[in-house]
């Protein structure tokens, strides 16, 4: 369990760390109109929002309500992995095994 800990926590600061230096160092519209005209931005953007699809189905499964699901989809559109290694760190935190993790919250 100290691993998805460590490796969610380090994913959040990573994620965190690189969204800051990217939004304080380039240009968000004009770049991303750059990356979407390539055709690996675009392959990129469908690997990033598959896995945030699955990602959400997942949650959705998981948690008891669906309106926190919904927030966190929200959340995972928005922020992207970011998102997915902060709500694998704070379910963590909640549980005492990764089989724990892995089932619905009751």
């Amino acid at each position: 369990m100290t691993a998805v800990r460590i490796v969610s926590a380090l994913g959040v600061a990573a994620m965190t760390i690189a969204l800051v230096f990217g939004f304080t160092s380039g240009d968000f519209t004009a770049e991303g109109g750059e990356i979407i005209d390539l055709i690996w931005g675009r392959i990129t953007l469908i690997d990033l929002y598959t896995g945030v699809a699955l990602f959400a189905v997942f949650v959705t499964w998981r948690e008891r309500s669906f309106g926190i699901a919904l927030a966190w989809l929200i959340t995972f559109i928005v922020l992207g992995n970011l998102a997915t290694a902060l709500y694998v760190l704070m379910a963590s935190l909640r549980v005492n095994s990764v089989e724990e993790l892995l089932t619905p919250v009751r």
